[in-house]
């Protein structure tokens, strides 16, 4: 059997995507000064749970024991988005599952006291996007006082 060999070229861009959800201490150093340099988290804040589409350095979506945060960050800096929110700021969080979508990625609508929203993306399956709803539900409501 002949692979095509445009297949074999998209197979391997799709394997070698960072997609998927991983937990905060599989972070480089240089993924967390990154994320810092951003204005996302303290020095001593901890990544909980993290997940990207396109590598860490254009995309990230994180629960931290200090908040909710996402980024995506383009060549072109008027599309740059950079949003977080400490959970006692947060009013409300939607959760919409779309992992068996193809061309969608879940997310957590994060809506704050102050009627702004962002949302942060979850690209995983189905069993692994649920936690990760559930954990940041789960720290939400132990410190949203």
């Amino acid at each position: 059997m002949k692979l095509n060999p445009i297949i074999l070229i998209l197979l391997l861009f799709f394997i070698s995507c960072e997609s998927g959800i991983k937990n905060g201490t599989e972070l480089s150093k240089k993924d967390l000064q990154y994320i810092r340099e951003l204005g996302l988290i303290n020095d001593n804040e901890r990544i909980i749970l993290f997940s990207s589409q396109g590598g860490n350095e254009k995309s990230g979506n994180f629960i931290s024991e200090q908040r909710l945060a996402s980024y995506w960050i383009e060549n072109r800096k008027k599309n740059n988005q950079i949003n977080s929110a400490k959970y006692n700021e947060i009013d409300t969080l939607i959760t919409k599952d779309l992992s068996d979508a193809l061309t969608y990625a879940s997310y957590i609508k994060v809506i704050k006291k102050d009627n702004s929203e962002f949302k942060v993306y979850v690209d995983d399956n189905a069993e692994k996007t649920n936690e990760f709803f559930e954990r940041a539900i789960s720290e939400w409501e132990k410190r949203k006082k």
